[in-house]
């Protein structure tokens, strides 16, 4: 996998993760196969004005990827569930239990220092229906090579009719679309200045497909498959989780100035440092949790074996009013 290029972009910051997905069975609520994870690679770089650490002592304007790396054989992910963002699940015909970070899914943190005027961080500039897998660009994106499936039933994926899927029928399905991130604001227990209650920090849910009608708990897709393929019916959820399908948007005249908060992430704190211009440093740690929803309606074994690209632009600003 190639090495990104270090990118100089005022307060800004790239993540790029490739994912390769596995099997799929059905959907998380029957007993799936583990989903692996291979060859994963994680990049992240700024501009000279918002640094970046996965510890919150030694900071960079390129992250390297060793800190993620978990074992030789790569991270693995089951499709699981989450209603927070924050607690996630195993379940269905499996036992209900707790899913475990970078067991089931991935999870890591992130400390993000500013000493420039702009301290609140927003996630921004979804590019991803601009481009086609393995380009590169500035921006965040969701994107997959996708996977040429046959299937073996008849099943309605919805919302038209015509969108009935016949047994035998082929076509092209997109692991992209079962993705979930949530990022987690934290309490910096590096900063002692950070002395924030826990209601007062940020969780923020993204589905990047931007279709809230295949979303979490979605009737048609992987629900009616799972119900084709084994003739077990589950009951849809009747609880649904704060999810965003779109991100901030700034002002077109001012840049540094946010039109909405639907994607604001993070605000961050004074601290006790300075840069080597004696200018304050404010900080801020997040938990971004990565994972296949497998209430979403695309998250069945059309998607197995999938590859796909994310990378995620922050953006330091002033929140709007």
């Amino acid at each position: 996998m190639r090495k990104l290029k270090k990118i100089h972009i005022s307060i800004l910051s790239f993540i790029l993760i490739s994912l390769i997905f596995g099997t799929v069975t059905y959907a998380w609520t029957s007993l799936s196969e583990i989903n692996n994870i291979d060859g994963l690679t994680f990049s992240a770089s700024s501009g000279d004005e918002l640094e970046l650490s996965f510890d919150g002592i030694e900071y960079f304007n390129v992250l390297p990827f060793t800190p993620l790396e978990s074992s030789v054989d790569g991270i693995r992910l089951y499709d699981v569930t989450s209603i927070d963002g924050i607690n996630f699940q195993t379940g269905g015909l499996r036992p209900v239990g707790e899913a475990i970070a970078n067991e089931h899914y991935l999870s890591f943190d992130l400390w993000i220092r500013t000493s420039q005027s702009e301290h609140d961080i927003f996630l921004v500039n979804d590019v991803s229906k601009e481009m086609e897998f393995g380009d590169e660009r500035n921006g965040t994106y969701f994107v997959s090579k996708g996977v040429s499936w046959r299937s073996p039933h008849t099943f309605f994926n919805g919302p038209m009719i015509e969108d009935t899927v016949e047994a035998g029928d082929i076509g092209i399905y997109y692991g992209h679309d079962a993705i979930r991130i949530s990022i987690v604001e934290l309490q910096d227990e590096n900063n002692l200045n950070d002395q924030r209650a826990v209601d007062e920090l940020k969780t923020f849910i993204y589905d990047p497909s931007g279709n809230p009608d295949r979303g979490y708990g979605s009737p048609v897709g992987a629900f009616s498959y799972f119900f084709q393929r084994t003739l077990i019916y589950q009951y849809l959820p009747t609880a649904y989780p704060p999810t965003s399908y779109r991100l901030s948007e700034m002002d077109p005249y001012n840049p540094y100035q946010a039109l909405d908060n639907d994607s604001l992430v993070a605000t961050l704190q004074e601290t006790d440092t300075k840069d080597s211009k004696d200018k304050t440093y404010y900080a801020g740690k997040v938990r971004i949790n990565i994972w296949v929803e497998g209430w979403d309606a695309d998250a069945f074994d059309a998607i197995d074996k999938d590859i796909v690209q994310i990378q995620l632009q922050f953006k330091a600003a002033r929140k709007a009013l």
